[in-house]
């Protein structure tokens, strides 16, 4: 006859005490241990898989948390016990959270199970974690062979690891099944069950799977039974942890939160993103093995739990024989050797004039400069954080206003012209998008704000473009949806929405043109035009943009775009031939498609004098002639210091655009170096080495330049005459 029901103790190891008030679940149903450790649980012999048990904070299971149904046979009593593990009831503590490993055991791909357990004890050995969590996707396919390598890399360090199922890790099963059947069998058989909860210190953390299509629909509705009334066992002072491969939608956000919901943990988008509803942070990792869809360098987020509250800092992984300062945001981003103080541009030396430590890494968001300031767009991804404007003295660097934003400003602000107003005594204005969707109009004499809207689906965005303006109204948006908004009050003008999401994130910014279209891209169609007053197409071109290109530049009436050759379709690799665009930016009509006249695709492009100048992800700097597309000529940087070409490691990339200035190109590279290139024949004249990648683009200031870097110093450089 089949069993109905499961007995069993909870009890310590050492002494034989029962533990009381221990959560045991078949998965949908909970009960909690008697004083003396017991516990009755029923069971479905047609729906039931496992019995796990919610290990208490101060003990680890002595052999696993869970029984699989199938592996007791007949046996209608389990006992779990428990090892007393002091360190596990600390109030203080460290989380290392990885996502998106991607193991695969063939050539496909760029992370093997050997590769992964090099990676997480680098990450062990540097950050000391007293436990890891591995967000989803930890493998390409999910195949048995795959999953037992990525059990075998988690098994080679000292620290607990918590793997979270994701998609990928049940893509073989979803593939070669039909109809409503599970598709995390073999995940559960190497790894067991796809979602339960433990206590650590003062929080309760919830493993939990949100990828609805792996599992059937009366899965779909235990689990989420489960989940609620898990949370809700839970005593008022104790607070929450989610763990999640997808980050939640906003429903489940909410309600969370409403249950004491301290912190999320997620993946999936190989990108990092932090923000906080009410009291609940939400946070995602970077890619843990390669580099990052938003170019971020692969690594990890470090948590640290502590009776003072919850804090969050990135943690980049170096490359082997790189610099690393510590556990930090920053961590090996900054060498400790000093930069150079000066460069040459042909017969014209520029000394190092000052130099501003930000806070924040100067990632993609290139400087701005109106006048005599600077504006810094700042987006550290810690929690807490420094994110939003800061606006320097172009003259010595001095800090004259701060102005805060909740999330980070992924790209660079823009400066407004022209609105007068009696509370700020000027009338520039600096707009500021952050990730989220909000967008910000601050006083470039005062820093204060004028206002700040949210765009639609507001804080669920992932937004990394820049905003645009004609003067009177301000374009902000990505993929999801673009707004247009009133300078002078903030109102919503139009809206328009070409996709339903933001996935694969992008920098490439919306452009206007002659005041009255705005070119946007829809990075795997093609791009955009739309009249400035009403939001409507006015024209429309297909092209291969994906979204790691550059951001497309205005030349005249001509738009130059970066592209991915059409026969290499989206493969995720980073190495796609590089394509050259140029359109007629009144009609959208194709002048020029310049094939594969790049090693690798442009992540920046600049345009001056009919020459086009692209930086590439294979490392190389280009001359192009804008009307044949013919190389004028070609540079090669050296190998970067952090990996952050997507999907890629161990390379040569460039992300910054080239900056022409006077007779020169500058190039900044992710090795650290500065080059002065002959804007005639590449030749590179000097150099400087500034101790950290250059991901963003220089800008010109009175008599000299600005430059950022990733460790977040920017240095002035100006004429030494």
């Amino acid at each position: 006859m089949a069993r109905t029901q499961v007995n069993g103790r909870v009890f310590e190891v050492d002494s034989g005490d029962g533990i009381g008030g221990v959560s045991v679940s078949n998965g949908a149903a909970i009960v909690q241990t008697e004083s003396d450790g017991r516990y009755a649980l029923e069971i479905d012999p047609q729906r039931d898989r496992y019995v796990f048990v919610s290990v208490p904070a101060g003990y680890r299971s002595q052999d696993r948390f869970y029984i699989l149904l199938d592996d007791i046979e007949s046996q209608d009593t389990y006992d779990f016990p428990m090892v007393a593990a002091p360190e596990r009831a600390q109030s203080s503590f460290r989380v290392a959270h990885l996502s998106d490993t991607h193991v695969v055991i063939d050539d496909s791909g760029a992370v093997s199970g050997d590769l992964l357990a090099q990676d997480l004890g680098e990450i062990v050995s540097t950050a000391a974690p007293d436990l890891a969590v591995i967000t989803g996707d930890l493998t390409n396919m999910g195949t048995i062979p795959e999953l037992e390598q990525y059990r075998s890399a988690i098994e080679s360090v000292p620290v607990p690891v918590i793997s979270v199922f994701g998609g990928h890790d049940g893509n073989t099963e979803r593939r070669s099944t039909v109809g409503d059947v599970p598709c995390t069998r073999n995940f559960e058989a190497i790894l067991g069950p796809t979602y339960y909860s433990f206590d650590w210190g003062n929080y309760h953390f919830v493993v939990f799977a949100t990828e609805e299509t792996y599992f059937t629909v009366g899965d779909r509705e235990r689990k989420v039974r489960w989940l609620w009334a898990d949370l809700a066992l839970q005593p008022g002072a104790r607070r929450s942890v989610l763990m999640l491969h997808t980050a939640p939608d906003q429903a489940l956000l909410e309600q969370f939160s409403r249950h004491n919901g301290a912190l999320i943990l997620h993946g999936h988008w190989h990108s990092s993103r932090v923000f906080a509803l009410g009291e609940t942070i939400q946070a995602s990792a970077p890619a843990a093995c390669f580099g990052g869809i938003d170019t971020r360098p692969r690594g990890c987020r470090l948590v640290s739990f502590s009776p003072q509250g919850i804090e969050t800092a990135l943690q980049a992984s170096s490359r082997p024989g790189a610099p690393s300062t510590g556990a930090t945001g920053l961590v090996g981003a900054q060498s400790a050797e000093q930069p150079q103080r000066g460069i040459a541009l042909g017969e014209e030396n520029f000394a190092l004039a000052w130099q501003h430590e930000t806070g924040s890494p100067l990632h993609r968001a290139a400087p701005v400069v109106y006048d005599d300031s600077v504006l810094v767009s700042l987006h550290d991804e810690s929690f807490p954080s420094r994110n939003g404007v800061t606006c320097l003295d172009s003259r010595d660097g001095r800090e004259r206003w701060y102005y805060q934003t909740q999330t980070a400003v992924k790209n660079s602000c823009v400066v407004v012209d022209g609105i007068s107003s009696d509370d700020t005594g000027g009338d520039a204005w600096c707009a500021a998008l952050s990730i989220t969707g909000e967008l910000h109009l601050i006083a470039m004499a005062t820093g204060k704000r004028a206002w700040n809207t949210v765009l639609p689906s507001h804080p669920q965005r992932w937004v990394y473009s820049s905003p645009a303006h004609n003067g009177q109204a301000i374009v902000a948006g990505s993929k999801a949806g673009y707004g247009a908004y009133d300078v002078a009050t903030g109102a919503q003008n139009w809206y328009f929405s070409p996709s339903d999401g933001d996935e694969w994130p992008a920098y490439i910014c919306p452009q206007i043109y002659n005041n009255d279209l705005c070119i946007v891209l829809v990075q795997r169609w093609g791009f955009l035009a739309l009249s400035m007053d009403a939001g409507e197409v006015v024209w429309e071109q297909e092209l291969p943009v994906e979204y790691f290109c550059a951001s497309p530049v205005l030349a005249g009436d001509l738009l130059v775009v970066s592209s991915a050759s059409p026969h290499t379709g989206a493969s995720l690799t980073g190495g796609q031939q590089g394509d050259i665009a140029v359109l007629d930016a009144r009609s959208g009509d194709i002048v020029a498609h310049y094939a594969q006249v790049l090693p690798g695709y442009a992540a920046g492009v600049a345009v001056a004098a009919n020459r086009i100048y692209a930086a590439t992800a294979a490392g190389t700097a280009h001359c192009l002639d804008v009307n044949t597309g013919k190389q004028l000529w070609q540079f090669q940087s050296g190998e970067d210091l952090l990996d952050f070409t997507p999907y890629r490691r161990g390379i040569t990339s460039l992300t910054a655009a080239p900056m022409p200035l006077w007779d020169h190109i500058l190039v900044g590279g992710c090795d650290g170096w500065l080059y002065a290139l002959d804007s005639q024949t590449g030749t590179c004249t000097d150099r400087a080495f500034l101790g950290a990648p250059i991901t963003a683009a220089p800008c010109a200031i009175p008599d000299g330049f600005c430059v950022g870097t990733y460790g977040g110093t920017l240095y002035a450089f100006r004429s030494a005459r």
